[in-house]
């Protein structure tokens, strides 16, 4: 409502223009701040393939669940280093990592035939096409 009044800025006071300097270097930074996994999907042949980055993580320790529409993977990785000095210091240095996404796919799959591979890092799901999706060819019987 400010904004609509004719020289409203001249009742602002020093402490409002802070903010909005603040505010605006907030937002430059939130997208460094937020822990989104790179994910790329693509349709190959007969095969819908959803690569995921996940540097770090034990494959052992990841969940991934197929259904027809959807992919759901879940990590939690934790790492614990500690090291004592003869003395008085002790020092412990917890780490965690999780990751928690679902995809959703372009297309139906059959979640039966999915296969997943980790190579340097990366989680690659393989799933086929529902054959419904696949369609079927028809001959033409002449008459």
């Amino acid at each position: 409502m400010r904004n609509l009044v004719p020289f409203s800025n001249i009742s602002r006071s020093v402490f409002d223009d802070m903010d909005d300097i603040f505010r605006g270097f907030s937002n430059a930074i939130q997208p460094m701040t937020k822990k989104y996994v790179p994910v790329d999907m693509y349709e190959e042949n007969d095969e819908v393939v959803v690569s995921i980055d996940a540097p770090g993580v034990d494959p052992s320790k990841v969940e991934l669940k197929t259904f027809s529409d959807r992919i759901n993977i879940q990590s939690q990785a934790e790492e614990t280093e500690e090291s004592k000095d003869e003395g008085k210091t002790w020092y412990m240095r917890k780490s965690s990592r999780a990751i928690n996404v679902c995809v959703t796919l372009p297309t139906e799959v059959d979640p039966d035939g999915a296969r997943a591979t980790f190579k340097n890092g990366v989680i690659t799901v393989t799933m086929p096409k529902s054959k419904a999706v696949q369609g079927k060819v028809l001959q033409i019987e002449s008459e």
